[in-house]
């Protein structure tokens, strides 16, 4: 009876540690970006040094928040506990809650990992049990925004997108993190310096609020269509009244991390007129003035000038090309060299850009250069403006230009017959000739006969040439031949020998199989091998060779070892050589 009972104790105790429950849940199994995630892990007993996995991708913005229920409901008790974390997403992409662990009379117990999926962030995100209060006071009292100067734009206008935080006096902020930066993908784009802002009084949505500009930049759209700037995010440390009053009825603050977002925004990108767009026209989009500026339009023959292209205003200065300036022939000209003097302002690049053309005359003479002609589209007057240099003169004092007439000799007045040759320099009448003689005709003859001999050779190159795997082939072979070559030769040396041994092997695999490097497994050889109907007795020798060449690298080998598995792939590539062909 005593052994029954003890038994009985036994399978009691099995079957209560059996229906111990330790799992984990999460209140969603996917959320956005700037969404929190609800995480409980929840145990039907008393457990002990409860251990949280490590939350690889989120970052726990409270808890844990322990909780403990006990109840007795007609004499029957149950027990809860439970540890609940909020947690904030670090990334998008699917990410996995780990196991938590706990002990329970001296036993482990671990929940099973899930998964969850996080999407990028959403303007309207949804609220999370345990997380109200927080939630409440971003919809009501926090906003982050992106403001666009022009959703509808040019092509290549200028675009200023400013983000703005506002915080109503309700509520105060201590600090914030950026957590995703926006991303201008189709769009040239300069960052405008604001270090020195100050936070600033304004209205947002009829209400007044105050407002720090984090950041500004200026955009010129690449592409037309539909474009996205991509939301900018932050974590950012909300105060929010806590509940508790103190004597004087004047609330208490307390601090939670929040993320925010200013949501995406659409740019609708208009392409360029082309109902009166000018030949002259480049690309420029903005308001500019256009010149040809001389340094000096008078000087030596043999000293230099430069002559600059500027085009300054505000618009694309530093996207758009500038016009060539046309030097006359006879003007030495140097590559133009771009001087760039632009910033970025609130309303786009403003400043000026050159092409400086370095020209030095050699002669003296007055040189003319041409007018240059520059257009531009002025998004504000919806119209293509054309704007005219002028023609620019050059004086260079110094000796003019002297052509030189070809075909006629130039005398001077002292050298009048200077010209008339004073020696002869005669052939013989009856100097053999090889012009029309049979030697002549024979050799033009052979010519001819070596044109088509010619192309039958040439032809037999492309032919050649065009079969890339017949040349692997046969690169692969002669290779096998190499190293199989040199493994005799360092017969002596285990490390060297087996290292040509397998190559002259893979080579010779190479050529017959017409297989690369990267199949060159086991498993994938005796697979073609057997295709092939390869006997299995040569199969398993080439295999067992390249298993021990493999092998032989990390275990010494004597020397006649060597001279046998050389002997043993002389012989067994022959007979693969005749099954294969």
């Amino acid at each position: 009876m005593k052994w029954i009972g003890v038994f009985f104790l036994c399978i009691t105790a099995a079957i209560a540690q059996a229906q111990v429950s330790f799992t984990a849940s999460a209140t969603r199994d996917g959320i956005a970006l700037n969404e929190r995630l609800r995480v409980e892990f929840k145990m039907d007993v008393d457990g002990d040094n409860f251990l949280p996995p490590n939350f690889n991708g989120f970052q726990v913005v409270s808890g844990p928040v322990t909780s403990v229920q006990q109840r007795y409901v007609n004499g029957v008790g149950s027990f809860a506990k439970s540890y609940t974390y909020i947690l904030a997403p670090q990334s998008t992409g699917s990410k996995t809650i780990g196991q938590a662990t706990m002990n329970y009379k001296g036993q482990e117990y671990r929940t099973s990992p899930f998964s969850v999926q996080i999407t990028k962030a959403i303007e309207e995100p949804r609220e999370t049990a345990g997380d109200e209060p927080v939630r409440e006071i971003a919809d009501q009292n926090i906003h982050l925004v992106a403001e666009v100067s022009n959703a509808s734009p040019y092509l290549n206008e200028a675009i200023r997108v400013t983000y703005k935080l506002y915080v109503s006096n309700n509520a105060g902020i201590n600090g914030w993190t950026e957590t995703n930066s926006p991303k201008y993908a189709d769009f040239w784009s300069e960052n405008i310096d604001n270090r020195d802002q100050q936070v600033r009084v304004g209205t947002y949505q009829g209400k007044q609020y105050r407002y720090l500009v984090l950041r500004e930049a200026i955009l010129y759209p690449q592409k037309t269509g539909k474009l996205t700037i991509e939301p900018l995010e932050l974590d950012v440390n909300v105060q929010v009244p806590s509940g508790r009053t103190d004597f004087f009825g004047r609330s208490f603050m307390t601090t939670e991390k929040l993320r925010v977002t200013a949501g995406g925004r659409a740019i609708n990108v208009k392409d360029l007129p082309q109902e009166g767009r000018p030949a002259s026209f480049t690309g420029a989009v903005g308001q500019f003035d256009f010149a040809v500026n001389l340094t000096k339009p008078q000087l030596e023959a043999g000293e230099s000038l430069t002559a600059s292209v500027v085009a300054k205003g505000t618009g694309n200065l530093q996207l758009m090309q500038l016009p060539k300036l046309e030097v006359p022939n006879r003007l030495e000209t140097y590559e133009p060299e771009r001087v760039d003097n632009t910033n970025t302002t609130y309303n786009g690049i403003r400043g000026s850009i050159q092409d400086n053309y370095t020209i030095v005359p050699q002669y003296g003479g007055t040189y003319t250069l041409p007018s240059v002609e520059f257009s531009y589209f002025d998004p504000a007057a919806r119209t293509y403006k054309t704007i005219t240099s002028g023609e620019s003169q050059i004086e260079v004092t110094g000796d003019a230009f002297m052509p030189q007439t070809s075909g006629t000799n130039v005398l001077e007045a002292d050298e009048t017959f200077a010209f008339i040759k004073t020696t002869t320099d005669l052939e013989s009448a009856d100097a053999d000739r090889f012009f029309d003689t049979l030697l002549y005709w024979c050799t033009l003859g052979g010519l001819f006969l070596l044109i088509p001999i010619f192309l039958l050779v040439r032809k037999r190159q492309e032919v050649v040439a065009s079969d890339v795997q017949g040349r692997k082939i046969k690169t692969a072979n002669k290779l096998s031949k190499k190293y199989l070559s040199e493994a005799r030769k360092n017969m002596g040396n285990s490390d060297t020998f087996y290292e040509s041994l397998e190559r002259a092997l893979h080579n010779f695999l190479k050529s017959k199989l017409r297989i690369t490097t990267s199949e060159m497994s086991k498993q994938r050889v005796d697979e073609l091998l057997q295709q092939r109907y390869v006997q299995q007795q040569v199969r398993l020798e080439f295999l067992g060779l390249l298993a021990t060449a493999e092998r032989a690298r990390y275990a010494p080998s004597t020397a006649t070892d060597m001279q046998q598995d050389y002997e043993k792939a002389s012989r067994v590539i022959n007979q693969l050589d005749k099954q294969l062909n």
